[in-house]
């Protein structure tokens, strides 16, 4: 029989039992893809991550190397996955609790994350990650966004338009007229699909200014919607700073999760470089919640 261990953690927030789950395999090397995938599908989250154990020596050069599942595929990037990951190695695997600083070796790339003691209150763990490539995509039509987001053209912003934007899995970030619009968001499984696949994104992001430096963020997908997406949080601070909607390399407030019941707190910041988007940071709090153990007798 083969026993593995993992860890439940809440991303995003300092309070456990809100922000968003995760559950981290710290030894799963020996795992096929196939028998992540079926692991992720039995956890049930958002995601659910596996750290293949390398040598000290490569792991001191090329990073802690991680895989990030969804309950139907693998993906190459995702926020609070590589986040909370990071929290958990620093506190259960790494040799120094202290460690303030290491670098996560994703699909997409690797992913410094640097700690700050002095924005949490133990036991939390804060962290903030350095997303790979910023990219700022095509602008899409109101026309055709909004029916797939169950919302009249008139519902989203007149200002900024609907647009593709990157750093390491494409989002369409679509900025709305108001909050109040934004809890009426409903996702169209019949639309949003064939409609994402068009234009070349993952998901749809859709936010709402509340005031400047603060926004609320919803993120529907599978029948479900995500308490807090790190990877799309970076995507808002390309599209955020690249439209000089808000200043460069200044921290921006992202709140989500609050119409599930699972509020968190997600923080960013992009800086230009010729005047385009460059290093985008994500930042916020991990907490510890559980630690399990999973028997499988077939992985044997």
């Amino acid at each position: 029989m083969c026993a593995l261990d993992y860890y439940l953690c809440d991303v995003f927030t300092s309070r456990p039992l809100t922000g968003n789950q995760l559950a981290v395999f710290p030894d799963a090397g020996h795992l096929s893809p196939e028998e992540m995938q079926s692991i992720a599908r039995e956890t049930n989250l958002s995601e659910t991550t596996f750290l293949c154990r390398r040598d000290a020596a490569t792991e001191a050069d090329q990073g802690y190397r991680l895989r990030i599942f969804t309950v139907r595929e693998e993906l190459p990037f995702a926020g609070h996955p590589a986040l909370g990951t990071a929290a958990v190695i620093r506190r259960f695997v790494a040799d120094h609790p202290s460690l303030p600083a290491l670098t996560l070796d994703l699909n997409a790339g690797r992913v410094p994350v640097v700690f700050d003691d002095s924005q949490a209150t133990a036991p939390a763990i804060y962290g903030e990650m350095t997303q790979p490539k910023a990219e700022l995509g095509a602008v899409q039509s109101r026309e055709a966004i909004a029916p797939a987001l169950g919302l009249e053209p008139c519902d989203l912003s007149p200002e900024w338009a609907p647009q593709i934007t990157s750093t390491g899995n494409p989002f369409c970030i679509v900025p709305l007229r108001s909050v109040e619009v934004l809890a009426r968001l409903s996702l169209r499984a019949d639309l949003a699909p064939p409609l994402l696949a068009s234009i070349g994104a993952r998901f749809f992001y859709v936010i709402a200014q509340e005031k400047p430096g603060q926004w609320q963020a919803r993120m529907q997908f599978y029948n479900g919607e995500d308490p807090a997406t790190g990877s799309a949080a970076g995507c808002a601070m390309v599209y955020l700073v690249g439209n000089s909607i808000e200043p460069s390399d200044t921290r921006i407030h992202l709140r989500q999760g609050l119409a599930i019941h699972r509020p968190s707190d997600l923080y960013g910041r992009c800086s230009l470089q010729n005047g385009k988007p460059a290093q985008v940071r994500i930042s916020g709090c991990t907490v510890f919640v559980a630690k399990g153990r999973l028997f499988l007798e077939q992985f044997t």
